[in-house]
């Protein structure tokens, strides 16, 4: 069973003849009456009573009718969502943001993507970053927004500058008074890392050359900030992510860790339209940025 055979019997229903049929399509009479009598020997079933002035449905062929306008308007339904998806007027970008690429460069990326295509629904994933690049390769989303942690060969990964690395503790502390801190002062103290962050190359160097009494890992970065904040130790974190709490101090370190911000997808594998966009949109701000 062919569209073409289902479109022809659409127009004679409509019509109630083969020959109004025909000049509707643009076609030889001929060719519908054809069209429609190798569909009737397909389904084994008389669709239209014939006369000399119109064609009239049958009962079986009114059942079908129901069937077939469904049928059409889900095919014209989901090619107008295709056109759509092909213009960027439409579809979903699946963007995963690990949490300490939450800060305002990525938001204004975000900003700018949703501005040039608002007719793309967004749909954000907030996991682990290593657990979204394992969802990139299943091919459960799109792109991920990551800050620093481990990388895999399979994806590419386009930089978007780095994030200045801060200490943040309780205004309690008796660090407080400091604007800027080495970390040879810090190694008395508690350190509140974030899951994955012991395999970033700034702070496994500072681990190793300056190791802190004690270690704390956490999932989330409000997890972190309420622990520095209750005096548990001292939380490494992305500058901005510090900087909009009033319960915390925060001092720069001496000399500055960067933690390097970066756009992963999925290097020699088909982009949808939508991530081909944000990608994009994301070179040109590396580019501005350069």
């Amino acid at each position: 069973m062919e569209i073409k055979q289902l479109e022809y019997f659409l127009a004679v229903s409509e019509a109630k003849s083969f020959t109004r049929a025909a000049e509707q399509l643009y076609v030889s009479q001929p060719s519908v009456t054809n069209t429609i009598r190798g569909l009737e020997t397909e389904l084994g079933l008389q669709l239209f009573e014939r006369s000399q002035k119109q064609a009239v449905l049958t009962s079986e062929g009114r059942i079908f009718h129901s069937h077939v306008e469904h049928l059409m308007r889900g095919i014209s339904h989901t090619l107008d969502e295709i056109q759509a998806i092909k213009n960027l007027s439409g579809g979903v970008l699946a963007l995963g943001l690990a949490p300490l690429a939450g800060v305002p460069d990525c938001f204004a990326l975000l900003q700018a993507f949703r501005e040039s295509y608002p007719g793309i629904r967004l749909r954000l994933v907030e996991r682990p970053a290593m657990e979204l690049q394992r969802s990139m390769l299943e091919g459960r989303l799109d792109l991920a927004l990551l800050a620093g942690g481990e990388t895999i060969p399979a994806l590419e990964y386009l930089p978007l500058g780095s994030l200045e690395m801060a200490v943040c503790f309780t205004r309690r502390h008796p660090l407080r008074r400091h604007n800027t801190l080495r970390l040879a002062e810090l190694t008395q103290e508690t350190w509140i890392l974030f899951e994955d962050g012991e395999t970033w190359p700034p702070v496994a160097e500072a681990l190793a050359t300056a190791p802190p009494a004690e270690r704390v890992t956490a999932g989330q970065v409000q997890t972190m900030k309420g622990l520095a904040a209750a005096g548990c130790g001292v939380a490494f974190l992305p500058e901005p992510l510090c900087e909009s709490d009033n319960d915390l101090a925060v001092a720069a370190l001496d000399p500055p860790l960067a933690l390097p911000l970066t756009l992963a997808y999925r290097a020699n594998r088909h982009l949808s339209h939508a991530a081909e966009a944000f990608l994009a949109i994301a070179r040109k701000g590396e580019r501005s940025h350069a």
